[in-house]
């Protein structure tokens, strides 16, 4: 009888320490992965934050731009510009391949803010598609996070029950921890 106890006592004192080993580590792991998360979610703040600040300086340029087209589509219909009075412009020199034709700086002119266009709408079109692929994947990564979340909260009542159990097991001798 007293074999089996000390048998006993070893196996309960190998099976403690090997438990300090793995919850300790368990509870490094977990305690890790909730400060990678929360640096995580800072940075997505800051990135959101920086994303938004960007996209509120490209409506301030987009704004500022349509104003202009407005000015110049304006003086082309005899309206003043407003504001300003006269034009800023009698002290531009035109470069000499301009100076000779007008009608060859309004052309050059009018090819490249079609160009600009272009660009403009070719690179909306891809921000918008970024983040609409960006979405997805966000949320198809935070639905399969919730799940792995909601499978760890499973896993550590079923731990937590499982400890209780360990601790007040009647197989065990009472021993002074």
């Amino acid at each position: 009888m007293e074999q089996s106890r000390r048998s006993t006592k070893r196996k309960y004192e190998a099976v403690k320490n090997d438990l300090y080993v793995e919850l300790t580590n368990l509870t490094n792991e977990s305690n890790k992965l909730h400060t990678d998360i929360r640096n995580a979610n800072e940075d997505f703040f800051l990135m959101c934050k920086s994303m938004a600040e960007r996209q509120a300086d490209f409506l301030t340029q987009a704004l500022f731009l349509e104003e202009k087209y407005g000015e110049v589509v304006g003086l082309l219909e005899g309206k003043p510009k407003q504001g300003e009075g006269e034009s800023s412009g009698e002290n531009v020199v035109l470069p000499t391949p301009y100076a000779d034709s007008f009608a060859r700086f309004a052309e050059d002119s009018n090819y490249s803010l079609k160009g600009h266009g272009l660009l403009m709408a070719e690179e909306e079109k891809k921000m918008s598609q970024l983040f609409k692929d960006y979405e997805e994947v966000f949320n198809e990564n935070m639905k399969v996070f919730g799940e792995r979340a909601k499978a760890i909260a499973g896993m550590r009542t079923n731990l937590a029950a499982k400890l209780t159990k360990f601790n007040t097991s009647v197989h065990i001798p009472a021993l002074s921890d």
